[in-house]
């Protein structure tokens, strides 16, 4: 799975794969609930609030992992006995992310022209692919991503995601299947 994954990033570094968008619907509510379950598992506190239960445009499983790459990066940040935010919530056409950590921060050079860059990393074993891949997926669906980080105080990462405008039989029919 992860060289298959490593083949598809390369081929999109080269341009040679058109990107892959997906109107299906996806519950929020559902992704983070999961992700929360795989944190606690390892033994970590992941403090959610779902302000609004949100359906988005995008592959569920291509959520999940953003997420919980998202979530995993705010961990190692932060060292385990830290607990990390995951705020969901509506504004406007779009659902909102917002991922929390007390950590050790980024300088605003690194913010600006590095975090971004594939096989540029902070972390001494990190491979810088993560993240690069999980801004491409977000942007390939009509999302974006920011990042606000101050060295010693911790970074905050928002994803903004289309939502899919559902009626309310299909919204109950989303959220019973999770």
């Amino acid at each position: 799975n992860s060289l298959e994954r490593m083949r598809r990033l390369m081929a999109q570094l080269r341009g040679g794969e058109a990107p892959v968008v997906s109107s299906a619907g996806v519950a929020l509510p559902a992704v983070i609930e999961r992700v929360r379950a795989a944190a606690a598992a390892s033994g970590r506190s992941l403090q959610v609030q779902i302000v609004d239960r949100v359906v988005a445009r995008g592959q569920e499983d291509r959520i999940e992992r953003v997420v919980g790459h998202l979530v995993d990066n705010a961990f190692d940040a932060c060292g385990s006995a830290e607990s990390v935010t995951l705020l969901l919530s509506r504004e406007g056409s779009e659902a909102q992310l917002v991922v929390r950590d007390a950590g050790h921060g980024m300088s605003p050079e690194f913010v600006s022209t590095r975090l971004f860059k594939p096989f540029t990393s902070t972390k001494a074993q990190g491979m810088g692919i993560g993240l690069y891949e999980s801004r491409l997926y977000i942007q390939e669906v009509g999302g974006n991503m920011t990042v606000d980080s101050e060295v010693g105080r911790g970074t905050t990462v928002t994803v903004r995601l289309p939502l899919l405008d559902v009626g309310p039989s299909a919204a109950r029919e989303l959220y019973s299947v999770q």
